[in-house]
């Protein structure tokens, strides 16, 4: 099913040497708003792929698929496919309404694998800012009775299983709120009339469940972030460490957030660089 949205990044080259692009699949709809994906096809691969499923940021409350543009063709040339999903927005739609839709979306590329061309033995996660704390909080949320998603039935006993985790420049503790110069408090956004239940803050917070973590992750940040203080990632990367789990810390000296937007400056090109020796290790070798 295919519809037109406003698209962040417009423009992306439909295909190439190394991708094919499908843009903007609607493949469910939830509370009425279209679940949708951008599908990058290495064209080099040789049989099912390896694939990262891309969770887009936006504090939450804007956003979409075509923020995976400069990552996924990065990746196509390494024979790597990108399964960019959208997720409700706040605040119409609060959390876990989001949380959800993620763990849909991944649950949906490993039920169709085989028609996407990819693995489902070889997916990793990847979020950027509010999509990294979503996507690690789909990770360590097995199990969570209190976060268990709404799916439908066709999808209910599909795995969430992942090879690796890559997280640039997150909020993993929501009780650390720290809104804009202007007012805007995107935390406030998410969890709307809930912000001031503790209980709750707290299992929206990715650093406290961080003992259920059983993939590799990898955490990217710049230290001039002014959007979201580098300690998050410092402080989920201790947390990791704390519950004997496989964690690697990049700091970004002097990097703002949304360090991507300069795609060929030294800071993207270390976090590339850091990326592609981390999924060679945990992702494109065979399980």
């Amino acid at each position: 099913m295919r519809m037109s949205f406003p698209r962040q990044v417009p423009g992306i080259p439909g295909q190439s040497d190394t991708h094919e692009l499908f843009e903007d699949v609607v493949y469910a709809v939830a509370d009425g708003f279209p679940l949708r994906y951008d599908h990058y096809r290495p064209r080099r691969a040789t049989g099912p792929a390896p694939a990262v499923v891309f969770v887009h940021g936006g504090a939450w409350v804007h956003g979409d698929p075509s923020q995976a543009a400069g990552n996924a063709l990065h990746f196509a040339r390494r024979g790597i496919a990108t399964i960019s999903i959208s997720y409700r927005l706040a605040p119409r739609h609060r959390f876990p309404a989001a949380l959800d839709d993620v763990r849909r979306g991944l649950r949906h590329v490993r039920a169709h694998a085989a028609e996407l061309g990819v693995d489902p033995d070889r997916i990793a996660l990847m979020g950027l800012s509010a999509g990294a704390h979503l996507a690690m909080l789909a990770h360590v949320a097995a199990g969570l009775p209190a976060l268990a998603p709404e799916l439908p039935a066709e999808l209910s006993d599909v795995a969430e299983t992942i090879r690796a985790i890559v997280l640039h420049y997150g909020p993993y503790d929501l009780a650390r709120r720290r809104p804009f110069p202007d007012g805007f408090d995107p935390i406030a956004e998410l969890l709307g009339e809930r912000l001031g239940d503790e209980a709750w803050v707290r299992l929206a917070s990715p650093v406290h469940h961080a003992a259920r973590a059983s993939a590799p992750v990898l955490l990217v940040h710049g230290t001039a972030d002014a959007v979201v203080s580098y300690r998050e990632s410092e402080r989920m990367h201790a947390a990791l460490e704390r519950a004997g789990k496989t964690g690697e810390l990049l700091l970004l000296e002097g990097a703002p957030h949304a360090f991507q937007t300069d795609w060929r400056g030294e800071a993207n090109r270390r976090a590339n660089a850091a990326t592609d020796a981390f999924l060679e290790r945990h992702l494109l070798e065979a399980p």
